[in-house]
């Protein structure tokens, strides 16, 4: 049983107040260690990226040209996948900078808890699963022309019309005239 010694009671409040001085110093370290963070993981072929800040926020994402044409389907479950990959990407970074800097800490604990909540690892499947993105247009259509690489936006062309609709030019009457024919039928607009 410790004795209580009103000598050293200074003392001890001395090293309390350096040892919290010295943890507030870690946690404001790890604050901006973690506030500089930022994640981006691209598609295996390199044409769709996301990028997320330490908050998990998107703060870009990035389409390659030769995505024009793509199935937006197709668009958005890469861009899906890739945010997520950078999320978990993003929790394992939080933690790696926790463990280095407060190491152990009861708060450093919850602060990782909070970011495994948030962001969960990705699942097993979600990253071996080939990079297979259907074709745009089906084969029996001409696929049309990329633009160059160093086309500015508006230079770009548009695609190609995709054909007529096979009842276009067919002129549907009515069977019989009614009241108002007869009527403009009989009137002329040059007057």
């Amino acid at each position: 049983m410790a004795v209580f010694d009103p000598s050293r009671a200074g003392e001890d409040l001395v090293r309390m107040a350096a040892d919290f001085e010295r943890q507030a110093g870690r946690f404001e370290q790890l604050r901006g260690r973690v506030a500089a963070l930022a994640v981006t993981e691209t598609s295996r072929d390199r044409r769709i990226g996301v990028t997320v800040d330490s908050n998990g926020v998107t703060t870009d994402i990035t389409l390659a040209a030769s995505t024009r044409g793509m199935d937006p389907a197709a668009i958005t479950a890469e861009i899906m996948s890739c945010l997520h990959r950078a999320l978990a990407r993003l929790r394992t970074q939080v933690t790696e900078a926790v463990h280095e800097v407060v190491g152990d800490d009861p708060a450093g604990t919850a602060i990782t808890d909070q970011y495994a909540r948030r962001f969960p690892d990705v699942a097993a499947a979600d990253t071996q699963t080939p990079n297979y993105i259907p074709p745009a247009y089906p084969p029996s259509q001409p696929v049309p022309p990329q633009p160059p690489a160093s086309a500015a936006p508006w230079e770009m062309s548009v695609a190609p019309p995709r054909g007529r609709k096979p009842d276009r030019d067919q002129v549907v009457t009515p069977a019989e005239p009614d009241e108002d024919d007869e009527y403009y039928n009989r009137k002329t607009w040059l007057v």
